[in-house]
């Protein structure tokens, strides 16, 4: 932990650069629902920056935990950040996009494979319009194993979740067991193998549902230690 009194939470950009020919568009983008989720539970985020997509490790340094947050693009970068907080036995929070980065890097740890395919059948994950008045509108309905850590922290074995992703993966890699499923089979929830370190990471956005909030104080308290 940094000494700072309260827990630094980094969370990681959503990255636009070289998308277009224009450098003033390279730019790094946060969601502010993450920050406002991290700030409101009492720890202090931090918007983790990259110059020309090379990690600043000195500002991974100053974090106790990272928040992974959901978007369009996995860079490579983004396994370099997650290698850091992983070997330095920081907590990490992945959402949407972020549980699928996590399990990317667990299943490329043995080999280069593809295990993100689009969602074309079944339940409802994606909204047909996504708008600010129903974003927390809940879709679908997930299932949790009653011996994960996330069982531990929702405290049920059946919830309702939003759902804002046309994507989902299809396996978890060696560091990570599968704890939530939903009602169609895919895969929503996943959590780290050993118990020397909290990572977790969820398909859905607890960041704007308060009826999730337990799991960012959990995380945040794992951060503390």
């Amino acid at each position: 932990m940094t000494n700072n009194k309260k827990v630094v939470i980094g969370i990681l950009a959503t990255s636009n650069y070289m998308v277009t020919d224009d450098t003033f568009k390279d730019t790094y983008r946060y969601g502010n629902n993450y920050i406002k989720k991290i700030y409101e539970n009492g720890a202090i985020p931090l918007l983790i920056p990259y110059c020309d997509e090379k990690v600043i490790i000195e500002a991974l340094e100053m974090c106790d935990g990272l928040l992974l947050p959901g978007g369009e693009r996995v860079r490579p970068a983004n396994f370099e950040v997650i290698d850091y907080f992983v070997k330095n036995k920081k907590p990490i929070l992945g959402i949407c996009l972020g549980m699928q980065t996590l399990a990317m890097y667990s299943v490329n740890l043995d080999k280069e494979k593809r295990i993100i395919k689009k969602i074309d059948n079944g339940t409802n994950h994606w909204p047909i319009e996504l708008l600010r008045n129903n974003n927390e509108d809940l879709a679908h309905k997930d299932y949790i194993d009653k011996n994960s850590k996330l069982y531990k922290i929702f405290n049920k074995e059946e919830i309702e979740v939003n759902s804002v992703h046309n994507c989902t993966i299809t396996e978890v890699g060696r560091l990570f067991n599968v704890s939530i499923k939903s009602s169609d089979g895919l895969i929503e929830g996943i959590e780290y193998v050993n118990d020397d370190n909290f990572i977790v990471g969820v398909q859905f956005h607890p960041e704007i549902l308060p009826q999730y909030n337990n799991l960012f104080k959990e995380f945040i308290k794992n951060c503390q230690k």
